[in-house]
Parts: C-alpha cells; sequence; structure tokens
C-alpha cells in the first residue's frame, strides 16, 4: 500500500492539474517512504492524485496517476512508454535523432528518453523512478531494439533528488560517438560528454528552418555548440559561415563535423568567448545576412534572473548591431524563469539601444518531440523568435 501525503489548505496547483507537489505545501506523511509511492490527499482528506515521493526534493511528490483507481507500477510506466513513442512516429516520422520521453509531458515524470540511431540514451531524474528501471528497459528494448541503452547520471538534478552522479551503460554496449543524419548534415554525437544527451534535439525544428532561410547569405552561429545550425546553414547554400563556442572541445568537434560534409572550406569555428567575439564584431558594423544566437541557460534560478536579462540583453544588442538591412536573427533562450513576455523586452530594448528597428517573423519554440503539458509552464522552457532587422 502507498502512503499518504495531505496538503495544507490552500490553492494549489496540484489541485487544477499541475503534476507537482512542492515541499512547503505538504501538512504531513504518513507510511510514506522517500523514493516510494504516495496517494496525495487534499486538507479535508479527498484524493487528488498518486506520484513518487521524495521529501529531499524541493518537488516532493510528482504525480503520475490522477485516477484512484490506478497504482503506480512498472507496467503503467511501460504503457505510458508505448504511448509516448506511437506519438513521435506520429508527428516525427523517420528521424535518426529525437526524444522519445519527455519526463512529465509524456507521464512519466523525471525521466528523459532520447535516440539517436542505435542508440538510446536515458536521464533519471526522479527519485521515484528508481526502482523501475529496469521495467522501463526491458520495455525500450522490446519497443526499439536498440544497440544499446546509456544512462546519462552525471547531472546536477540527480544530486537535488539525492540520487548517486554517476553514468553507466543499462543494456547492450556503448556506441560512441554516434553518427546521424539531421537536415542534411552528418553529425557525430558524444553520447557520454555531450550536452544535455549529446545534442540539443530541442532546436531541431528551428536549425531545420535556418536550413530554408541560408541559401546565398552570410551567417553566424554563436554559442555554436558542435555547430547544429552552422552546418545547416552551409550545407543549404549559406557563402560563408562562421560559428564560436567557448568550449574548444566542442569546437573540435563542429570542425570534424565540417569535415565530415566536406563544407571546410564554406564554413570555419572560433575558439571564444562568444559574448567577446560579438562584442569586438558589432563595433565593426553590420556584416551579416543572418544571425543565429542560441546561448546556454544564463539562470536556473528567479534569484538570477536580473543578472540574466542584462545577458540577453547584451548578446541581443551585439547581433542586432551585427545585421546587414534586411538581415534575420533567429534569437533564444531555454530559461524557463525568463519569460516570453520578458524575453520580448529584451529584444525591444536590445533594438532601441542599438538604434536599430527590428520585427518579429516568428515566434517558435521546441519541437513536437518536447510537447508542453499547459498546468505546467515549465515544461515551455525554450523560446525562440525570428527577427528582421531593418
Amino acid at each position: 500500500m502507498a502512503g499518504n501525503v495531505r496538503l495544507k489548505p490552500g490553492d494549489h496547483r496540484v489541485l487544477t492539474g499541475t503534476p507537482w507537489v512542492f515541499r512547503g505545501e505538504i501538512a504531513g506523511a504518513e507510511d510514506a517512504a522517500p523514493g516510494g509511492v504516495v496517494t496525495v490527499l487534499d486538507h479535508r482528506g479527498r484524493f487528488v492524485g498518486r506520484g513518487f515521493y521524495n521529501p529531499e526534493s524541493v518537488i516532493a511528490v510528482r504525480i503520475v496517476s490522477w485516477r484512484s483507481a490506478e497504482d503506480v507500477t512498472g507496467r503503467l510506466l511501460a504503457e505510458r512508454l508505448e504511448q509516448a513513442l506511437r506519438w513521435r512516429r506520429r508527428v516525427v516520422g523517420e528521424r535518426e535523432a529525437y526524444r522519445v520521453v519527455h519526463s512529465e509531458a509524456d507521464g512519466i515524470p523525471g525521466l528523459i528518453v532520447d535516440k539517436y540511431a542505435g542508440m538510446l540514451v536515458v536521464e533519471v531524474l526522479s527519485r521515484g523512478l528508481v526502482r523501475f528501471v529496469p521495467e522501463l528497459v526491458s520495455a525500450l528494448v522490446d519497443l526499439l531494439n536498440p544497440r544499446g541503452i546509456f544512462e546519462r547520471g552525471d547531472t546536477s538534478a540527480r544530486a537535488r533528488e539525492g540520487l548517486p552522479r554517476e553514468n553507466r551503460v543499462l543494456y547492450g554496449d556503448m556506441g560512441s560517438p554516434v553518427v546521424i543524419r539531421e537536415h542534411g548534415v552528418k553529425m557525430a554525437i558524444h553520447l557520454d560528454t555531450g550536452q544535455k544527451t549529446g545534442h540539443f534535439l530541442d532546436q531541431y525544428v528551428n536549425r531545420g528552418r535556418v536550413g530554408q532561410l541560408a541559401a546565398g547569405l552570410k551567417v553566424f552561429d554563436a554559442f555554436c555548440h558542435t555547430g547544429g545550425f552552422a552546418l545547416v546553414a552551409a550545407i543549404n547554400g549559406a557563402t560563408d559561415v562562421v560559428g564560436i563556442d567557448i568550449d574548444r572541445e566542442a569546437v573540435d568537434q563542429a570542425e570534424a563535423n565540417a569535415r565530415r560534409n566536406a563544407l571546410s572550406e564554406r564554413v570555419r569555428f572560433v575558439a571564444e568567448n562568444a559574448f567577446d567575439w560579438l562584442r569586438r564584431e558589432s563595433d565593426n558594423g553590420a556584416q551579416y545576412d543572418l544571425g543565429i544566437l542560441d546561448p546556454p541557460a544564463f539562470t536556473r534560478s528567479k534569484d538570477a534572473l536580473a543578472g540574466a536579462i542584462r545577458g540577453y540583453k547584451e548578446i541581443n544588442l551585439r547581433g542586432i548591431k551585427l545585421m546587414r538591412p534586411g538581415g534575420l536573427l533567429m534569437t533564444s533562450s531555454c530559461s524557463y524563469h525568463l519569460s516570453e513576455p520578458q524575453f520580448l523586452q529584451v529584444i525591444q530594448t536590445a533594438a532601441h539601444d542599438a538604434r536599430r528597428h527590428v520585427r518579429i517573423v516568428e515566434i517558435r519554440g521546441q519541437g513536437p518531440d518536447h510537447p508542453v503539458l499547459p498546468a505546467l509552464p515549465e515544461s515551455r522552457y525554450l523560446k525562440c523568435l525570428l527577427l528582421s532587422v531593418d
């Protein structure tokens, strides 16, 4: 039997469908084991939901089921996994690399599964999921027949859950790097050392949009990582492309990807702080027809938001200054704590200070393999704008 967690009186988000119960919202717990399954009751004792319990985490309960008659079992999670894969095959098609499971948005809180050709990369970010890992691995093998399943466990989110930070092979063997094809570009993905699970799969559709726009243009890609945007632009006809990233290892991989696609004559990569590059280059005036700003998250907490806003304003001001009249700038933020209205305000202020007229051509975000729960705004973290700069 699952233990019980009772809520304090109040208008808690979980009562309107948000699958999180915060530690400070709990009045008491009975027979609730850390890492176990609990039933959440409101302050009057009425059923709310059932989910994973971890009193060490700020998010103390992650709801798995809203049905009082439904138990949280390995079989239920395997069914959710099968549903997630069925949806991906419908909206993603035959892509070699995509997100198979997107945590709460697919009804399996704390689970990330990314597919890279024959390899799967798993992140287990909820303590309550740990005991179900063998059943989830078995289901993934049955559904996708991978060469191997690798767990990326070196993230700070695991430490916040009281979980060890370690990587391990869960099934088969470790095939890394994996070469995938994306928008015509062959990319080597390093599953054990790359950002996130090796690649920024959430930007796939936006890289494709850049490819549609790039023919005949001079392009910069700031915070380029292993070259995704830059290489898609180059293979789609951009005449001159430069990618900038502070990570020397990522730049080396970007250069190797350029050689892999015979693009080294049209695209070059620079290992440098992107802030410094943008500042120096923008001081020389407008030079580019298409720009990409895809920085890492500048803040992971509300407390650091003011500094993050200053950072976003700086790079966008510089990026806008770099654009020739009529140029296009694709700019992104993956910081959830910077809301879309705040991001739009950053762009307005940056354009004003750059003394340039900017129009928003498209408001974009993460791809359909990274679905969003309306009741959980945190699941829509990626904001992406396509700007026309006059």
